[in-house]
């Protein structure tokens, strides 16, 4: 396999992460000299101001308990499977020793998908509002669902856990994900009214012949069975309420890439996306 050969030792990871890190080339944080030697702990030394820095120092991957060659195996199996993997599953595979490691590393994944969806909807958008989580509604989340539409199906989704008792909630999430001028397609509640002043285009869907809402606005509705099914063939719904949000950034990364054949692109896009951000420790994770 091309991947085990790429990643077979701890020094290849490190130098792939260097590689991404530096892709201009070396400027020390300090003095901004580019000459540098690595000593024998692996570290980067400047030969002008001698300031040291590890490979991994301030990104994601930093005081790592797990070697980098188990790290990067995570973040492939990851990726490379369609419907993702749980953290008993990704426990089971590599052979980590802790479910707690196991399940915090994915989370971190989860978190530089997030970072990955930046750019916002454009043209053609369905927004509604569903619920996700048991039939029991003390465990039901309410979740906005935006999908770009396109001529022949969908392109991409963006969504987010509605705040209780926030009035203003559906409108700040379309403010944050949708590029104004865009077309909205909506229900008639009040909670859309004033889209036309935030110059967006509003078109409200309303037939009262159609009773199911589901078959005013498909698109949002069609998504949303699939997270449910997602949520329960992958994790079971054992996921927690807290970290559904986690799970929402992973199934929005997935499915605005679901065309993707290249299984290595999106490898190196979440990669690049954690030798950009800061460590995140378990008890960030916790919280999160």
């Amino acid at each position: 396999m091309k991947f085990e050969k790429m990643f077979a030792t701890e020094e290849q990871c490190l130098e792939y992460i260097k590689k991404i890190r530096y892709s201009n080339g070396y400027v020390c944080r300090k003095c901004q000299n580019r000459d540098y030697w690595v000593n024998n702990r692996g570290v980067l030394k400047c030969r002008k101001c001698r300031d040291e820095i590890s490979v991994t120092s301030g990104t994601i991957f930093h005081n790592s308990k797990l070697p980098m060659i188990l790290v990067f195996r995570a973040l492939w199996w990851m990726v490379a499977q369609k419907n993702g993997v749980s953290a008993t599953g990704l426990q089971r595979i590599l052979g980590i020793g802790s479910y707690r490691t196991a399940w915090s590393w994915l989370h971190k994944f989860r978190s530089l998908m997030l970072y990955a969806e930046q750019e916002k909807l454009n043209g053609n958008v369905e927004v509604d509002d569903v619920f996700i989580g048991g039939k029991n509604s003390g465990k039901q989340v309410a979740v906005v669902i935006a999908i770009e539409l396109s001529q022949k199906g969908t392109r991409r989704v963006k969504m987010a856990i509605l705040p209780l008792k926030s009035e203003k909630a559906h409108i700040n999430f379309i403010l944050q994900n949708i590029n104004k001028g865009s077309t909205l397609i909506t229900d008639s509640r009040s909670v859309f009214k004033g889209l036309k002043n935030l110059g967006y285009d509003h078109c409200v869907e309303s037939n009262k012949a159609v009773l199911d809402e589901k078959e005013i606005l498909p698109n949002v509705y069609r998504v949303a069975s699939l997270i449910r099914r997602w949520l329960l063939g992958t994790h079971q719904n054992f996921i927690g309420q807290q970290y559904l949000s986690n799970y929402l950034d992973e199934y929005t990364f997935r499915y605005n890439r679901r065309k993707s054949n290249n299984r290595g692109l999106l490898f190196y896009k979440l990669l690049e996306q954690g030798i950009i951000h800061q460590s995140i420790d378990y008890k960030s994770v916790k919280r999160m």
